[in-house]
């Protein structure tokens, strides 16, 4: 006999998303988390991040953000607006389970092995999203760097780097905010940015309003009308003057755009210098891919994640080969179909289906981080997954366990 209907790995914002949505379509479920908090991650980022995502999309059901927090909340007012909902919505969370396993039995169920033992379930939601799976570069004698090595993920303060000479590896928002950071702070009064296929800079409301006004904008108009208007303020970016040798160029690179003008006024204060790649490290510094040497004491890396699912799904996955995602046209509730490391989904019922490919019972919640932002895509993928869950329920004529 199955212990339940449905598990949820995780209480971040995927996995919070999709127990509103299996409550609200009668579908009895778990949700257990591995730290002993909610969302632990948006708990512990460096307290100068800030969503890329406007409060008009990134809000969840049936509560706002407040209004003085403005258009883009910080990171800390984020975690403190989701711990309340989920306050709100009396989830019963069960904290401290850690899983080591999931795999199909051959029978319709999953095996879920945790370090509180061995449960079946009829459906599974992994909603662990990517952030405890940094991705760090194989770079020539990195482990005999004499000084210190971190992830971003692992990057809490600017006071990490008061005083040392510093470089962040990586040219992404989180690596943009952690230069930004360091510069301020660290030796010389400047930090290295080390960048290695360009930088990609725009304004963080093109033609003085917000990405998402010009969403909300768009979706009143014809289709056509809609998908002229995003291209045009979607393209639009900083002129970089004499830092426009380190532009991006089009259609390159997976990380996402950097919005604001932040970076660039560090850059052109000196307190933020770009750099080429390092190619090897040394006890003492870096050697970069134009020749030059820098003596380091640190460098941050800012250079992405992969899915948190190949440490427990113990299956044979087809994953995506998309290197980066494509422009959003006007149909944000449709994301690319895997990328970075997710696996394919069936999208043969669904144009959005969140159900692993060849695999009936597993569905993925949080995984498109474009569109309208992560946060609203979380909400409609755990929608949808929940839509889909009910039916496979009914097709298997599973009697429902909360019946």
């Amino acid at each position: 006999m199955p212990t339940g209907d449905a598990l949820i790995i995780g209480a971040g914002p995927a996995g919070v998303n999709a127990a509103y949505a299996l409550e609200r379509a009668g579908i009895e479920y778990r949700i257990i988390e591995r730290t002993e908090q909610v969302a632990p991650t948006w708990n512990s980022l460096y307290p100068s991040l800030r969503l890329n995502t406007s409060r008009f999309f990134s809000q969840l059901p049936g509560r706002r953000f407040p209004l003085r927090w403005g258009i883009h909340p910080t990171a800390k007012q984020y975690h403190r607006y989701l711990a309340d909902w989920v306050a709100e919505q009396q989830f019963s969370i069960e904290h401290g389970i850690e899983v080591h396993r999931v795999a199909p039995r051959g029978d319709g169920t999953w095996q879920v092995e945790t370090n509180q033992g061995i449960e079946t379930y009829r459906a599974v939601i992994p909603a662990t999203g990517v952030f405890d799976n940094p991705q760090l570069p194989d770079i020539e004698g990195m482990d005999c760097f004499g000084g210190e090595i971190i992830h971003s993920r692992d990057f809490r303060h600017p006071d990490q780097l008061r005083g040392k000479r510093a470089m962040v590896v990586g040219t992404g928002p989180s690596g943009a905010d952690i230069a930004v950071d360091a510069g301020r702070v660290a030796a010389g009064g400047f930090a290295w940015l080390s960048i290695r296929s360009g930088i990609d800079l725009r304004p963080r409301n093109p033609y003085g309003l917000t990405r998402h006004v010009w969403m909300m904008i768009g979706e009143r108009l014809p289709e056509a009308i809609c998908v002229w208007l995003q291209k045009e303020t979607g393209k639009l970016k900083y002129n970089l003057g004499e830092f426009s040798n380190w532009q991006r160029p089009p259609n390159t690179g997976s990380g996402v755009g950097y919005r604001g003008p932040e970076l660039l006024d560090a850059m052109r204060k000196r307190q933020v210098r770009p750099v080429p790649h390092p190619i090897r490290f040394d006890k003492g510094g870096a050697m970069l891919a134009d020749g030059q040497y820098i003596e380091l004491d640190a460098a941050v890396m800012a250079t992405g994640f992969l899915p948190v699912l190949h440490q427990y799904m113990d299956i044979e996955m087809q994953y995506s080969k998309a290197a980066y995602y494509p422009e959003a046209g006007c149909d944000w509730d449709i994301g690319p179909n895997g990328i970075r490391g997710w696996p394919l989904r069936d999208v043969s019922r669904h144009p959005n289906g969140r159900q692993v490919l060849g695999y009936d019972g597993l569905y993925l919640v949080g995984v498109f981080y474009k569109g309208r932002g992560a946060f609203y895509n979380m909400t409609v993928e755990a929608g949808i997954a929940a839509e889909q869950i009910r039916q496979y329920l009914a097709q298997r004529r599973f009697t429902p366990i909360a019946a």
